[in-house]
């Protein structure tokens, strides 16, 4: 009874994420998170859900994943999705898929789909490469598999239309200065067939100081958003 309850309010919320993002009319965002990092449940989730926005979380078990001051525990991740997250697949350990064999990125991506089977989570659908390597045979096993995006980096906008194993984000982090002016800068010099996709780790991160946000930082930018009516949505609802 719990299992299905739970079921139900993850389907109940992904509908209210998603008729909240439709409702809106400015541009569209796509809001997605790495490495599983434990601040995306206690400060990431519940602004978000203020906000009815959507996101992906995308997961891995990130070298010092058992370290629950710094991750989330999988019963954490089960509860994004339960809250209507999209929870993407990141591979088991981050390595670099141009060093794999294909039956390694294999292995890598089905150890995160039966991690999720295991913990009442959909099957993902959508992949983020680990620190934005790829390889030929790493997008043909995705292909295979199933997925429909995979995301990249690049710094520019997501075109309609355009290859799906390659969707470009723009890095999010307190180095450079890459915060609210960042962002202003990226939505008034996009074009009204762009969507932005924003690749966001921990807010705080504590494991990687280099690619963290501040939470002040964090709600400005979300803040802007609600502000700008922007629909935000995670991946797979591109």
């Amino acid at each position: 009874m719990k299992r299905i309850q739970r079921l139900l309010l993850g389907a109940l919320g992904g509908v209210f994420l998603q008729v909240s993002a439709s409702a809106q009319s400015g541009p569209t965002v796509v809001l997605t998170f790495d490495d599983a990092t434990l601040s995306q449940r206690t400060v990431v989730a519940p602004l978000l859900q203020r906000y009815g926005f959507g996101a992906t979380f995308f997961v891995c078990e990130f070298p010092g994943f058992e370290n629950k001051t710094q991750y989330m525990t999988w019963e954490q991740i089960r509860q994004l999705s339960d809250m209507g997250f999209e929870i993407g697949n990141h591979t088991r350990s981050h390595g670099a898929m141009s060093q794999q064999t294909p039956a390694q990125i294999t292995e890598e991506i089905v150890y995160i789909e039966e991690r999720c089977r295991q913990a009442g989570i959909p099957r993902p659908v959508t992949f983020a490469y680990p620190s934005y390597n790829y390889s030929a045979e790493g997008i043909a096993i995705l292909q295979e598999r199933g997925y429909r995006y995979a995301r990249h980096g690049g710094d520019k906008p997501y075109v309609a239309g355009t290859d799906p194993w390659m969707v470009p984000s723009y890095a999010i982090h307190e180095k450079d200065n890459r915060t609210l002016d960042f962002l202003r800068l990226i939505l008034d010099t996009m074009s009204a067939r762009d969507t932005v996709v924003l690749c966001f780790h921990g807010v705080p991160d504590l494991a990687h100081d280099w690619v963290t946000t501040t939470p002040r930082h964090f709600k400005a930018m979300m803040k802007y958003l609600r502000r700008r009516d922007c629909r935000v949505i995670a991946l797979r609802d591109l």
